[in-house]
This record gives structure tokens, C-alpha cells and sequence, in this order.
């Protein structure tokens, strides 16, 4: 199973993401006409350990994952929900937040790093 398979079925699992935006939880784009709140998640980066002895099969794996909202207090609820289904399984490495003007929503959005 992919980690990206894995993040969907955790947080599809989780009833603190759950509650806030339902089955709204899409890889790489969020389909248009969609309502808020939403998540989408991507891998933006991966790499392959090595040691002593060589590459091995374990991976880092980055993912993006971007909370929407019509509201930043409604983008920051989904993004603290995340976090709670996500505790112990991998490490946020950054959060940023911004607002589009021209959807006029805001995003939360979360680096979560994990291996694999």
C-alpha cells in the first residue's frame, strides 16, 4: 500500500476530519465546484535512504497537505484535525497558511514527512 493510499484511508477514517469535511479528501486537485471545507493532499518530494551498505527499500516521503476553507478559523479547524489523526504516524515539517483573492478562500497547508 502506498503512503499516499495510507494518508487518504487515515484521514477518511478519522472523525475529527471527518466531521469537518465529510468525504472531501482528494489526491493532487480538489475537482472543481467543489464545497468547502476540503483537503487535498500531493507528494512533493521523496527520496530513497542510503547506508553504509547501500540504497536500501525504505523511503522519505514529503506530502503537501493543503486544509480549505471559506473562513481561515474553518482552514485551521481541518488542518488541527489532521494533525490529531496523523500524531504518531510521521512528523509535520512545516505549516504555512494563505488566502486566495481570487477564490476568496483560505488554505492551511502542512508539510508532513514520513517513512516508508
Amino acid at each position: 500500500m502506498s503512503i499516499e493510499t495510507e494518508l487518504h484511508d487515515t484521514l477518511s477514517g478519522a472523525a475529527g476530519v471527518t466531521a469537518l469535511v465529510g468525504t472531501r479528501i482528494f489526491a493532487n486537485l480538489v475537482p472543481e465546484n467543489t464545497a468547502n471545507p476540503c483537503i487535498d493532499y500531493s507528494l512533493i518530494a521523496g527520496t530513497r535512504l542510503h547506508t553504509l551498505l547501500g540504497q536500501n527499500d525504505m523511503q522519505r516521503k514529503l506530502i503537501q497537505i493543503s486544509c480549505h476553507g471559506n473562513t481561515y478559523p474553518s482552514a485551521k479547524a481541518v488542518a488541527e484535525a489532521v494533525l490529531a489523526a496523523l500524531q504518531g504516524d510521521g512528523y509535520q515539517q512545516s505549516m504555512f497558511d494563505f488566502y486566495d483573492a481570487t477564490t476568496q478562500t483560505h488554505t492551511v497547508a502542512i508539510d508532513w514527512a514520513q517513512m516508508a
